[in-house]
C-alpha cells in the first residue's frame, strides 16, 4: 500500500542582530518604538524589529539581540543606533555550538 507524500516547505530564520551597549532603562518592550522614533533616517517601522532578549557581559555592558527582515538588515549594520541618550554599535549576532570534550564546532558533548 503507498501513501502520499506531503511537501512542507521550510520558514526561513531571520537574521538576527545585536545592539552593543544599550541603556539599562531599556526593555524589550520599548526598544522598538523607541529605534523606529530615534532614528527616522533609517525609514523603520515598529513591526520590522523584534527585540528577542537582553543580555549582559561580564564587563557590565548591556546588549539586546534583535531580529529583523533582510532588508531592515541591510540597513542597520553600516549604521549606529541613537537609542535614549547613546550611540550603540550593531553587528551580526553569531552563535557557534561547540563541544566540551573535544573542543569541535557544530556537535555538543551529549552527541
Amino acid at each position: 500500500m503507498r501513501g502520499e507524500l506531503e511537501v512542507t516547505l521550510l520558514q526561513l530564520r531571520k537574521p538576527r542582530l545585536v545592539i552593543h551597549n544599550v541603556p539599562k532603562d531599556t526593555t524589550v518592550d520599548n526598544l522598538e518604538e523607541t529605534i523606529a522614533a530615534q532614528n527616522p533616517e533609517l525609514d523603520l517601522e515598529p513591526r520590522e524589529i523584534n527585540a528577542r532578549f537582553i543580555y549582559t557581559t561580564k564587563w557590565g555592558q548591556t546588549n539586546t539581540v534583535i531580529e529583523v527582515g533582510p532588508e531592515t538588515r541591510r540597513k542597520l549594520p553600516q549604521k549606529k543606533l541613537k537609542i535614549g541618550w547613546q550611540i550603540c554599535k550593531v553587528a551580526d549576532y553569531l552563535v557557534s555550538m561547540r563541544c566540551f570534550k573535544c573542543s569541535r564546532f557544530n556537535h555538543g558533548h551529549k552527541d
